[in-house]
């Protein structure tokens, strides 16, 4: 996901829906149930063996983390700057970025709930357990 949402324009209703779907599977792979539901996942019913180590965890964090940086470079909407002249966009283009729109907020909002339910999971598993605690 990293590599292609900056290879492609931005396309918020695509992009939150399918960053929305994985923030659902990971939160469920971490909680060992699903997220929405509470159903127990296959693979789960003896507990939390079938589920993420420490290591995919971290690992885990620092891909959502990054994503999350991402995605508000990408949906920010910044025109491309013209190299020939340095400018960024027409007068008009820029009059119409100068107010927020109803549209604009609710992106905002997506992209501060960018894998919510997963950060929220993965610090009741690691902070929880010490592993980003203060070190003595």
């Amino acid at each position: 996901m990293n590599t292609y949402l900056p290879a492609f324009p931005p396309s918020p209703k695509s992009t939150f829906g399918l960053l929305g779907k994985l923030d659902h599977a990971f939160a469920s792979l971490l909680k060992g149930e699903d997220s929405d539901t509470g159903e127990i996942l296959p693979g789960f019913e003896g507990g939390m063996r079938g589920g993420m180590s420490k290591t995919d965890m971290v690992r885990c964090k620092g891909l959502v983390e990054a994503t999350r940086v991402l995605s508000v470079d990408v949906m920010s909407g910044q025109p491309d700057v013209d190299e020939k002249t340095g400018e960024s966009g027409t007068e008009s283009e820029l009059e119409e970025d100068a107010g927020m729109g109803i549209d604009e907020q609710s992106f905002e909002m997506d992209v501060a709930r960018v894998y919510e339910q997963t950060i929220v999971q993965l610090g009741e598993r690691l902070d929880g357990n010490g592993v980003f605690g203060v070190v003595s």
